[in-house]
């Protein structure tokens, strides 16, 4: 099930808008969000074939009454063409002061810059729009594109965890971290 998130603003760029999911999106997120090649440095297996997206949209337990995450989830949808070709997100937010971030976009659009773009946007949000005060993310060392995603948009590679839990698998993985005041440095 896809996170109900307390407040999610739309943010936009240049070739971006990144709004709340809808249920709506799940035609989107079907062409690309299962594909095999999607979970190859996600830490996490597929879904098992003729697994629909739609299914995160319905709350299993409707009767259970939930608080709203106090992380943010959007939707890229990329402006030319009106699709949701990727997913960025906050989670894991801890006393509105630390949060993790993870993203994912179809690999059609991949190499193509829409995830520095949005983590981008994302990081500017975080740091002039809530108290968050440090971002921090995990990525496979063997994610070379992923690596230089973060990189580019300011994180700091803290360290490689050597044989380490990464989702479900063991590898080694660089966790990389961006303060506030590291942010507060890059933006003119």
């Amino acid at each position: 099930m896809f996170r109900k998130c307390e407040y999610v603003p739309t943010l936009e760029t240049d070739g971006l808008i990144l709004r709340e999911l809808e249920a709506s999106d799940a035609d989107d997120l079907q062409e690309w969000f299962c594909l095999k090649e999607m979970y190859t440095y996600w830490g996490t297996p597929a879904p098992r074939e003729g697994f629909q997206v739609a299914d995160l949209f319905i709350d299993p337990r409707p009767h259970v009454k939930r608080k709203p995450d106090k992380g943010f989830m959007w939707g890229m949808v990329e402006k030319e063409t009106g699709k949701v070709i990727g997913i960025m997100e906050i989670f894991d937010v801890e006393r509105e002061r630390v949060g993790t971030v993870g993203y994912r976009v179809s690999p059609n659009r991949w190499r193509k810059g829409y995830c520095s773009e949005a983590l981008q946007r994302v990081i500017k949000f975080a740091y002039t729009e809530t108290k968050l005060d440090r971002l921090w993310t995990d990525v496979d060392v063997n994610n070379i594109a992923s690596n230089r995603v973060v990189e580019k948009c300011g994180f700091i590679l803290e360290g490689t965890i050597r044989h380490g839990k990464f989702g479900s698998r063991f590898c080694d993985y660089n966790t990389w971290g961006l303060l506030r005041e590291d942010f507060e440095k890059l933006e003119p």
